[in-house]
């Protein structure tokens, strides 16, 4: 049945959704819930274990981190770390691995979740939840670790401890939860609908323990990184989440061909699968821990000095400098900031799992083919992002400039997610890349802006920003899952498509407001160099004389 293209009525949904290529048809009148006719027997029950040989590999990086850590606590460098803990590009590439790996696990998890949530007996609904607590769990850690460091009085030994401790406890999490998915295979129907909330609250203590140095971590970012450089490094941390997107679905197909070329080509249970997900990431987040033991440093640079500053901002020319404007100005834009990431993040997420939902369900796409479809949107917004860092950093755009156009963009282009008919599911993965692609390059211009507009000493320091700017991301991942989900289900495209049209407005009139708010400040700060030059100029002819 894996190669034949098939015709499904309207009584066919059971066998049409495990289909790995076909053609779906539905019927006018059908009613309910898309999932309604799907239940946990249409799945295959097949079972490949975790091997011994797996847990060998597995504790053999435990060592190798327990004894470089132990190396490095007895006042050793870290084996890739510069010794005066100065900003290098091999530096900036261990943040941006930071940031490439939860965005692999997302795209690695959200392709099997519905499968798995009906194979354990649960609804659409329910796969919502298990994606959106990862990040009320990501909440919990945030606020558990937002006094763990301070700014003014910055200890970057201890900064990089709590990092390292954290994500390993979050790691070795992973493993366990593997495991755990994969006894409960056996179980009863009604143990499983148990053991499912149960992996939800495994999955949430885990993601808790890796957002703990969140914070620390992101101040480390803006400490040891650049003003003139912030931008830039920020798009690029927007081109690594998109790279995550583009390796998830990939790592997600090749698990899935591993395994069922282990069982001669048959279906595994979505509850293996997912084990094996877990199991996946266990080694992505072990290999992160590794490389953000040895690369990041144990002090801070002390060669700053504010001639290098003026020398930064000749290099700029005249790009915004958000560090010179007004407080007033500087504030506003640090909460305009804080209230774009909510809108966005939440645009962002509903199209990460709506988009699965709607070509496995409506167009019949397998669960390997759906995850893929995020290579594309992945790379399509990737190439954007790369493309508007590279125009950016060599000066061909303005960040404010390219801040506005792409906002507009996005709103262009979540008119294209409502159901033409005609496009199908080719509109829809258009439309996705237009929404991810501008949002990808706004983000990264609207965290730089932030970050350099936060001030050390005020109500608005970057730890501040940091805070409530993770904290609405969290909030809007967790209710976008769940609200897309249920729209989807219950309403279908169109009504998914005007909440996309609706948020993705509400970020363009919060960025017009914050570039309006840029081209005020910048003019501010031209007139009074320009006042400034002139006292000087007459101070000059009054020597003279």
């Amino acid at each position: 049945m894996a190669d034949e293209t098939l015709v499904f009525e309207d009584g066919a949904w059971c066998a049409g959704f495990l289909q790995s290529s076909l053609q779906l048809t539905l019927q006018e009148g059908s009613v309910g819930p898309l999932t309604d006719r799907i239940s946990p027997s249409s799945f295959s029950d097949i079972v490949v274990p975790i091997g011994f040989s797996t847990i060998v590999v597995a504790l053999v990086f435990v060592c190798f981190i327990l004894l470089h850590e132990l190396y490095v606590e007895t006042g050793a460098t870290p084996l890739l770390s510069n010794r005066d803990g100065a900003n290098s590009v091999l530096l900036q590439c261990g943040f941006l691995v930071s940031w490439f790996v939860p965005f692999i696990a997302g795209s690695m998890i959200i392709p099997v979740s519905l499968d798995f949530a009906l194979a354990m007996g649960q609804s659409a609904t329910s796969s919502g939840v298990f994606i959106g607590t990862g990040p009320v769990g990501a909440m919990v850690g945030l606020i558990a670790g937002s006094k763990l460091t301070s700014e003014e009085n910055w200890n970057q030994r201890y900064a990089r401890r709590c990092f390292i401790i954290s994500y390993s406890i979050s790691t070795l999490a992973m493993a366990g939860t593997a495991l755990f998915i994969q006894v409960s295979q056996g179980w009863q129907m009604s143990a499983k609908q148990y053991a499912y909330w149960l992996v939800i609250a495994m999955n949430f203590l885990s993601t808790s323990f890796a957002n703990v140095p969140i914070l620390p971590w992101m101040t480390m970012w803006n400490i040891l990184t650049p003003n003139k450089e912030k931008t830039f490094w920020s798009m690029l941390t927007q081109l690594a989440k998109n790279g995550g997107f583009v390796l998830g679905p990939a790592g997600f197909a090749l698990i899935s061909y591993l395994l069922r070329s282990r069982r001669g080509g048959l279906a595994v249970s979505p509850i293996c699968m997912m084990s094996w997900v877990f199991m996946g990431l266990f080694f992505v987040q072990i290999v992160e821990v590794s490389i953000a033991m040895m690369i990041f440093p144990t002090q801070v640079s002390q060669h700053h000095s504010p001639a290098n500053d003026l020398a930064d901002k000749a290099a700029e020319g005249d790009q915004v400098h958000p560090e010179e404007l007004p407080a007033t100005s500087r504030e506003q834009m640090v909460w305009n900031m804080v209230f774009y990431s909510y809108e966005r993040a939440f645009s962002i997420a509903a199209i990460e799992v709506a988009t699965i939902m709607l070509l496995e369900v409506l167009y019949g796409w397998s669960t390997e083919l759906s995850g893929l479809s995020f290579v594309a949107i992945a790379l399509g917004s990737g190439l954007i992002a790369a493309i508007a860092a590279f125009a950016i950093s060599h000066g061909l755009l303005t960040e404010a400039g390219t801040f506005a156009v792409m906002s507009f963009l996005g709103l262009c282009g979540s008119i294209l997610l409502f159901d033409f008919n005609f496009f199908g599911a080719g509109s829809l993965i258009i439309a996705d890349i237009i929404v991810y692609g501008g949002a990808s390059v706004a983000n990264g211009i609207a965290e730089a802006w932030a970050c350099r507009a936060a001030t050390k000493g005020t109500s608005y320091n970057v730890e501040v920003f940091r805070f409530h700017n993770i904290f609405g991301i969290c909030i809007s991942r967790f209710c976008a899952p769940i609200v897309a989900r249920f729209l989807l289900d219950f309403g279908g495209r169109d009504l998914y498509a005007s909440l996309q049209v609706f948020l993705c407005f509400a970020a363009a009139v919060t960025v017009y407001k914050t570039v309006l708010l840029v081209y005020i400040g910048h003019d501010g700060c031209q007139t009074k160099l320009q006042n400034s030059n002139n006292i000087n100029q007459d101070s000059g002819i009054k020597s003279e004389i």
